[in-house]
């Protein structure tokens, strides 16, 4: 943990430099000038944050998108995909991926808790997602507590199965798979009787399925739901490299662009394109801790 609330994070820049003029000596100007591309890992089968169009061969998506507009703020906007290296990442293996020094930063649907706040660093949210419960439509269930006993798909290595796995008996059985997506299949072939994940992720996974159907905040109950049990915060994770002023300069800079697209509506535009549809409310930019 670094000492800060859970949401909070280094400062954000009030005055960003200027694209292609990053700081002598710093960690930005490293990738900008000595490598000449961001390394970025991103969860590419995981609609609608990442995803793989197979017709153009671009990667699409919500945290698609934000990667971007940090590359863009260090590179420039014209052909900012030649200047950014996706890795495709699985849950499970996110904090490996950084501790390896593969990736620069991974933007891949990664909730800030107190834990990983140990491992690696943590931009201040980008979007404040929340647990949500999706099942079959006619299958008879409106809440958690219909499932006890019964078998309940989640990604390895998420927030959601750590949750679900601290849950008192009686208690519904926690099955995992290393992709979200293996949990829609599981439950189309009747392996598991329910998924618990992000808003986002099961939006995108019942877009993939009209018969199934996600269930709100209340199917969890207030006692699962108190003490924000039902938050997931996300945020751009990146690498604790020993050089603690590198560390925080370049979070610094991640948090500085954050304010800048939150403020200058490219968030709303990357919400209304991606996440809009399948969440069906209206989104907000999360300005909260260090962005006024």
């Amino acid at each position: 943990m670094d000492g800060l609330p859970l949401r909070a994070s280094a400062p954000a820049l009030a005055s960003l430099p200027a694209p292609g003029q990053m700081p002598a000596g710093s960690r930005l100007s490293m990738i900008a000038k000595g490598r000449g591309y961001l390394r970025v890992g991103i969860a590419t089968d995981a609609p609608p944050a990442g995803l793989m169009n197979w017709r153009t061969l671009r990667l699409e998506g919500f945290d698609v998108g934000i990667a971007r507009a940090v590359a863009a703020a260090i590179f420039g906007a014209a052909d900012v995909d030649d200047h950014i290296q996706f890795h495709a990442v699985t849950t499970s293996e996110r904090e490996d991926l950084l501790r390896s020094n593969m990736v620069d930063m991974l933007v891949a649907t990664m909730t800030i808790t107190c834990e990983r706040k140990r491992q690696v660093r943590f931009s201040t949210p980008y979007y404040e997602s929340t647990l949500r419960l999706l099942v079959r439509q006619d299958a008879g269930i409106g809440s958690l507590p219909d499932l006890v006993g019964r078998p309940v798909c989640t990604s390895a290595g998420s927030t959601a199965s750590e949750k679900l796995a601290r849950l008192p008996a009686p208690a519904p059985r926690l099955v995992t798979r290393t992709r979200i997506a293996d949990c829609l299949v599981a439950l189309q072939y009747g392996a598991v009787d329910a998924i618990v994940g992000d808003d986002v992720l099961l939006a995108g996974l019942a877009a993939q399925d009209p018969y199934t159907t996600v269930l709100g905040p209340q199917a969890f109950g207030p006692a699962f739901a108190a003490g924000g049990q039902l938050d997931e915060p996300y945020g751009i994770a990146m690498p604790i490299t020993g050089d603690a002023a590198g560390d925080n300069g370049f979070v610094s800079f991640v948090n500085g662009v954050l304010r800048q697209i939150m403020l200058d509506g490219t968030w709303s535009q990357l919400y209304d394109e991606w996440l809009r549809p399948g969440l069906r409310m209206p989104g907000r930019p999360p300005l909260v801790g260090t962005l006024p």
